[in-house]
């Protein structure tokens, strides 16, 4: 049974806009600001630039081919089963994330009323056994309105994007009105502009929710399958909602930092810190007196990270969709009920997603692991879309990436990038989660009955010194507790050679897939 394509361009773009704004707006902020200071603006244009570059690569391929669980399959054409196995985990693991950390951020701010729900350990906010108890509750709602059909979830959707869209808009207007100190900007007793400079700008990306806020073009390819027509709705989707939500995020920024009291900033940023931080504007507004306001951002606080995470139990039960298709996953996860929808992919994901809760039971921590596997599989996409221009020449392509050699070698450099900028901390926890997930691809491969995925490890071992030299560079360098053995800038270049080598790597060992499936 194959999905149904009812999903519009309209209902497509609420999508992506609505993955976008989420938790990222009510905390991005904060911890942006903690990282970079006032330069936290040149953080999210940067970061929304760089999203862009890259989803450029997705566009054409999501155009040439529309089909659900997308980056899994793109990596099957371009590599085979090894790299798309590899691909296809980490979006699961990545997206399975999603739909908790969104949770976990409405029951944080919904703590601010209803006591019980958090406490502090370590000077982070986490969920108690009556929190996690209620995230269960949230995320179970989640799939109960995923059970009925794309295009209900399309028209759900558009209307919980509007009204998430209202709030974050009238909170930027109100802040820039009501009281903005532009000495915020460069007050020198808490370092100017920049007070931790490029480092800082570059680290906020990751680390400050920044690109994490960006990351929801990723449920447009994996809705790609049930656009009613994708090879024009989805470039435009792809780059418009990034493009949208740049937009909105600097604005927020600018206003969050502008209506900070100057009595506040009496250390640097990383201290800044004032009563309601769990949820920074309406901390910020109860100081300004406007707690009129803050009722309404608590009740913003609870839509949007129900509806982004709403997005993501749709798209993740495509991923597992996509993986059974290819044979990773059981294939009774490709049995769609009569509104086609993938509800047993729906409940696998749910109690996974559930578990996600004991190791990391705070926002931050779990947005790092998620950013850092997120765009891991970003670097499939430019990859792919070189590789399979050669391998299928004749493939109708809609949308084509102008200049597409060096973009996508552009767009890689920017994944391996930030990959690096999450730091050691967390780019080791993800590669132990990568490990055990080449230790299930050995025990599925050992259970074939030919040798097809042996044969076609020729296409695919480029992935091995990959995630090695990741690891290693990452080790050595000064991001997230590395050694420091490769100095801030000089990292910049050993990268540029390293994205070059597996690059070229990468392609001429594509040229064999097709020879390996005949």
């Amino acid at each position: 049974m194959e999905f149904k394509r009812t999903i519009g361009l309209y209902g497509l773009l609420f999508a992506g806009i609505g993955s976008v704004i989420g938790s990222g707006w009510l905390f991005g902020p904060l911890y942006a600001a903690q990282l970079a200071g006032p330069a936290a603006i040149i953080s999210w244009i940067i970061g929304g630039i760089l999203m862009i570059i890259v989803a450029l690569t997705f566009a054409e391929l999501s155009s040439a081919f529309p089909v659900a669980g997308g980056m899994v399959q793109f990596a099957q054409l371009s590599h085979g089963p090894l790299v798309s196995f590899m691909i296809g985990w980490m979006i699961w693991f990545s997206s399975v994330a999603l739909a908790p950390v969104e949770t976990m951020s409405l029951i944080q701010y919904a703590a601010n009323y209803i006591p019980g729900l958090v406490k502090k350990e370590n000077n982070l906010t986490v969920l108690t056994n009556i929190g996690i108890g209620g995230a269960a509750g949230v995320m179970f709602i989640m799939c109960v309105l995923n059970y009925y059909g794309a295009l209900f979830f399309s028209r759900l959707n558009s209307a919980i994007t509007g009204i998430k869209l209202i709030v974050p808009i009238a909170t930027f207007f109100i802040l820039i009105a009501i009281d903005f100190h532009l000495s915020n900007f460069d007050n020198p007793r808490t370092g100017g502009f920049a007070p931790y400079g490029w480092k800082g700008i570059l680290s906020a990306l990751p680390l400050g929710g920044v690109i994490f806020s960006f990351l929801g073009s990723n449920t447009i390819i994996q809705l790609a399958g049930e656009s009613k027509n994708p090879q024009r709705d989805i470039p435009l989707v792809l780059i418009g909602s990034v493009l949208f939500c740049m937009i909105l995020y600097v604005c927020l920024q600018l206003a969050f930092i502008g209506a900070l009291s100057p009595s506040i900033l009496t250390k640097d940023w990383h201290h800044l810190n004032f009563v309601g931080d769990s949820g920074p504007f309406a901390g910020v507004l109860t100081a300004l007196g406007l707690s009129w306001f803050t009722i309404i951002i608590y009740g913003d606080a609870l839509i949007s990270p129900f509806g982004t995470g709403f997005i993501y139990t749709a798209s993740t039960a495509r991923v597992s969709y996509g993986l059974s298709r290819i044979g990773f996953f059981p294939e009774s996860l490709q049995k769609l009920t009569q509104r086609g929808v993938p509800l047993r992919g729906i409940l696998l994901n749910y109690f996974v997603g559930l578990l996600l809760f004991l190791p990391f039971p705070d926002w931050q921590n779990m947005v790092s692991i998620i950013i850092s596997s997120f765009v891991l599989t970003y670097m499939i996409g430019p990859i792919s879309l070189i590789a399979l221009r050669k391998s299928k020449p004749d493939q109708h392509r809609p949308f084509k990436l102008p200049f597409a050699n060096l973009s996508a070698l552009v767009a890689f450099y920017i994944c391996n990038l930030l990959i690096f900028w999450t730091g050691w901390n967390t780019v080791s926890r993800m590669m132990i989660a990568l490990s055990i997930g080449l230790l299930f691809f050995i025990i599925h491969s050992y259970q074939q009955k030919n040798n097809l995925w042996l044969k076609q490890l020729n296409t695919s071992w480029w992935i091995f010194p990959y995630f090695i030299g990741v690891t290693l560079i990452s080790y050595l360098g000064t991001f997230g507790k590395g050694l420091g053995l490769i100095p801030f800038g000089i990292d910049f270049a050993v990268m540029g050679v390293f994205t070059f080598i597996i690059f070229y790597l990468a392609l001429k060992l594509s040229h064999h897939i097709n020879s390996d499936e005949k």
